[in-house]
């Protein structure tokens, strides 16, 4: 069976891809590079994480849900914030709903997102991340080392070229458990030194 191709026209192509870019909020790889406006600045680190009062953004990757239990749990006993509610978007390859972030920006004094595992997840999760930084909520996004330079390159796309993210192990979606855990134990001070900068 032989594929077959349709030749669309210029307009055509040149609509597809704003759609994409515009509303989708995918970045063109192919794009000439243009020069971005900061999106806004990044919000004031907190004082201190002790009594802090915090919420998980699980992005439903596989096992992002999990994973970031474990974080919040330490974020608990470790640095002593209170405890950590969840929140969840309904999917992981676009950006939360902006009525949800306004919810946790309202709510919370810090957000822990994740997990930045593929492609689109990553461009999702740093789009939150620029969101929720501009409403002036200190947000901690953990991305696997796989796809560490995509957020790098996201965020500067996305015109916050500072912000930091935490590095995990990839993969996560098929690993066990404790092995999570093990995980979370591993990232947890690099969270909290994302949320807390220079007082870390």
């Amino acid at each position: 069976m032989s594929a077959v191709t349709v030749d669309i026209g210029t307009d055509e192509k040149a609509g597809a891809a704003r759609y994409l870019v515009e509303t989708l909020g995918l970045v063109d790889p192919t794009a000439t590079p243009r020069t971005v406006e900061t999106a806004g600045a990044a919000a004031q680190r907190l004082a201190s994480l002790a009594g802090a009062h915090g919420v998980l953004l699980d992005n439903t990757k596989g096992n992002a849900g999990p994973l970031l239990r474990h974080v919040g749990n330490l974020l608990e006993k470790k640095y002593g914030v209170q405890p950590m509610d969840m929140a969840r978007k309904l999917v992981y390859s676009r950006p939360a709903d902006p009525s949800l972030l306004d919810e946790l920006s309202h709510d919370y004094d810090f957000v822990v997102t994740g997990v930045g595992a593929c492609g689109s997840c990553t461009s999702g999760c740093v789009r939150d991340t620029v969101e929720l930084e501009a409403r002036g909520i200190p947000t901690a996004t953990i991305h696997t080392q796989v796809f560490m330079n995509s957020a790098v390159a996201h965020s500067a796309a996305f015109g916050r070229p500072d912000l930091r993210f935490v590095e995990v192990e990839h993969p996560i979606a098929a690993v066990s458990d404790d092995e999570l855990q093990r995980r979370a134990l591993a990232l947890v001070d690099s969270v909290a030194a994302v949320l807390i900068g220079d007082a870390a």
